[in-house]
């Protein structure tokens, strides 16, 4: 008798690597009496690398409420349908979000699975702040709604991930350079794939990339937030020189991790509050105190 109940799985496929696909993913692709892909070319040729044949559906944004009533007929007999996106996780920049309401709203039992993720992945290799962070999704194709767009999270203090298709990614990072500045950034193309390539810089140093090296496959963009690169940063709490000097003694964290996260909250400078928290550690030592 399986363990897995009747449901809608969200069901997260590799980046590129098959290696990457989870087992209970493989338990619920095995199980499942439908699944409904992104692509299912994709999804066959997973299916194809556990040895499985199971029905299929399409499902994506061009046909996702005609598909729903299918669907929807597995899960009222009892049945379980796996969500499969082109990679990464269901409903994130994909029309799986509807699916999940949509089985939600109807009594159905949604279960999220773990699994590969494109955004987190590159927000991992970027060293970037990851305490708190935005995902943006895809960028506007649209010079003007794409300059509305960045401008409109230019101030954010926090780290910023986006996607974007290869044939926009010049334009996009001219625009991020011109809007942003000189902010530290990380390109990651083809994450988990045979041409994986990370490129670190700043965003002027990557659009100028860009423009003289064209570049193919899916493509993931994570800009510092405005605080760590030094940029004001909107509305913050005024800076409170006893609360440094109080973390300064009870924080057991390194002095660059703690000054980073006090830069973020205050929109001060982060080499600003490093200096300040290094003196005040300092004096306490001087005073016997740690």
């Amino acid at each position: 008798m399986s363990d897995n109940p009747a449901g809608l799985y969200l069901a997260p496929s590799p980046l590129g690597n098959l290696g990457d696909l989870t087992p209970r993913v493989a338990a619920a692709l095995k199980e499942a009496d439908l699944v409904a892909a992104e692509d299912t070319r994709r999804a066959l040729k997973l299916l194809s690398h556990l040895g499985l044949r199971r029905p299929l559906i399409s499902y994506r944004e061009q046909n996702h409420r005609a598909a729903w009533p299918r669907i929807a007929s597995v899960l009222a007999a009892g049945g379980r349908v796996a969500l499969l996106t082109d990679a990464g996780a269901p409903g994130v920049s994909d029309p799986g979000a509807a699916l999940t309401a949509a089985a939600r709203a109807a009594g159905f039992a949604v279960i999220p699975l773990p699994g590969p993720s494109a955004v987190i992945t590159a927000l991992m290799a970027s060293g970037f702040s990851a305490d708190r962070f935005t995902f943006a999704g895809f960028i506007p194709f649209r010079a003007k709604e794409r300059r509305g767009f960045l401008a409109r999270l230019k101030e954010l203090p926090w780290t910023l991930v986006f996607f974007e298709a290869p044939h926009r990614l010049t334009a996009s990072l001219a625009d991020l350079a011109d809007i942003f500045g000189p902010r530290p950034a990380l390109l990651a193309r083809e994450m988990t794939k045979l041409h994986e390539e990370f490129l670190a810089g700043d965003l002027p140093a990557l659009a100028a990339d860009a423009a003289a090296r064209p570049r193919k496959g899916e493509m993931t963009i994570v800009v510092a937030g405005a605080a760590a690169a030094g940029a004001p940063a909107g509305d913050h709490p005024p800076f409170d020189p006893a609360r440094l000097a109080s973390l300064a003694r009870s924080d057991p964290r390194p002095s660059p991790a703690l000054a980073a996260e006090l830069a973020r909250e205050s929109g001060r400078p982060r080499a600003e509050i490093y200096k300040l928290l290094v003196a005040a550690r300092a004096a306490d030592r001087e005073d016997g105190s740690v």
